[in-house]
């Protein structure tokens, strides 16, 4: 006797919620205990499911690890790629991005992963290849698309988008990313710090960088 489609889609519906509670269940145990932490026993434990199911959904612990690290990479830089998804003026997309990024890496979650990434990623080099491709090199490479439709437009004046690209990232993240892996109090940054940062990088990649004519205009829309 064939399944009915309510019967289906009810399976399906069920198999989905498991899949998503053990994708749930490893991130915090990756968060708490790191990559060599996460166990299947452990997540099968939290989410409730079955090793079959596991393996049938992910091939297993590192196809687990891949899938929700994907998954919380492309949560993480959406809302930045939509600073980059505009043409909007070299200085208002690039606070706007910066001043996302900066909040982002200095969130709890995102100091925890980078410690866990900085401590043991060096055994797990497929596992950070993978977070490294959908993460940050994906939000570089937006950046490098952004930066040369600017140059396009006559904005700024770039000769290698992706090298700027590089550089400005690293103008915003790199001291701060150096700081939180401290492992003992780590500092804490209010907003107003977070602002005052990201202008003074965003002044000095445009003093760099913007071409005669963009000076100009901001200059003469400047009350």
């Amino acid at each position: 006797m064939s399944e009915t489609p309510e019967k289906l889609e009810n399976q399906s519906s069920r198999g989905s919620a498991r899949r998503r509670a053990m994708m749930d269940a490893a991130w915090q145990i990756l968060l708490d205990k790191g990559f060599s932490g996460v166990t299947l026993n452990d997540v099968i434990s939290q989410s409730g499911g079955s090793r079959t199911t596991l393996y049938e959904a992910f091939g297993g612990k590192d196809g687990l690890i891949a899938a929700v690290m994907t998954e919380r990479c492309m949560e993480f830089s959406a809302e930045l790629h939509i600073s980059l998804e505009t043409d909007l003026p070299p200085r208002d997309a690039l606070t706007d991005f910066a001043t996302k990024l900066a909040k982002k890496i200095l969130s709890e979650e995102a100091v925890r992963f980078t410690k866990i990434l900085y401590t043991e990623g060096h055994h797990f080099i497929p596992l950070v290849d993978k977070f490294m491709k959908v993460g940050p090199d994906s939000t570089r490479a937006r950046l490098a698309r952004y930066l040369k439709r600017q140059h396009d437009l006559g904005r700024i004046v770039i000769d290698d988008p992706d090298h700027y690209a590089e550089l400005f990232d690293s103008m915003i993240s790199g001291g701060w990313q150096k700081q939180m892996l401290r492992l003992i109090n780590p500092p804490h940054y209010a907003d107003a710090e977070i602002t005052q940062r990201v202008t003074r990088v965003v002044d000095i990649f445009l003093c760099g960088v913007a071409s005669p004519a963009y000076r100009n205009d901001v200059s003469t829309n400047t009350p």
